[in-house]
């Protein structure tokens, strides 16, 4: 086992993992958003790099701002359009992660909302195989 193991098998590794799997996921909701919110307020805590490492990947993937705001943040910042259920991006929320104690498989729970009408929870496992987290299993919690 090598002592570096634990850098390659990063949190933010497996962030980028999970939240790719939930952007890909009732893609409908992606139709012209303007930016993309995470809230992993009630998760492990990233480091300040690992933060700006996922926030970075998913800015020049997409193509779109990048903030790490709540939703009642961004409703304070004027980021949604029409009534205030109506976000003008996704809010992607971190709610729960697991992970196993050999640190090769976790189990994510990920929400992602764009209005009262169109959201998704999912639950996501994933393992780390060949240097890259990889979605093992993938569950609807609940779509609206």
């Amino acid at each position: 086992m090598s002592t570096n193991a634990e850098a390659d098998n990063s949190l933010s590794g497996l962030y980028i993992a999970a939240l790719e799997e939930v952007i890909l996921t009732d893609s409908a909701l992606n139709r012209s958003m303007e930016y993309i919110s995470i809230d992993y307020d009630r998760t492990p805590a990233l480091s300040d790099s690992d933060g700006q490492h996922i926030m970075k990947f998913l800015r020049t993937k997409y193509k779109v701002d990048v903030y790490n705001l709540t939703y009642e943040q961004l409703l304070k910042q004027g980021l949604y359009e029409g009534n205030e259920s109506n976000l003008r991006g996704i809010l992607l929320r971190i709610e729960k992660v697991e992970l196993a104690d050999e640190k090769n498989e976790a189990t994510l729970e990920v929400s992602k909302y764009r209005s009262n009408e169109g959201s998704i929870s999912v639950k996501i496992t994933l393992q780390y195989r060949d240097n890259n987290w990889m979605v093992v299993d993938h569950n609807t919690l609940k779509e609206s």
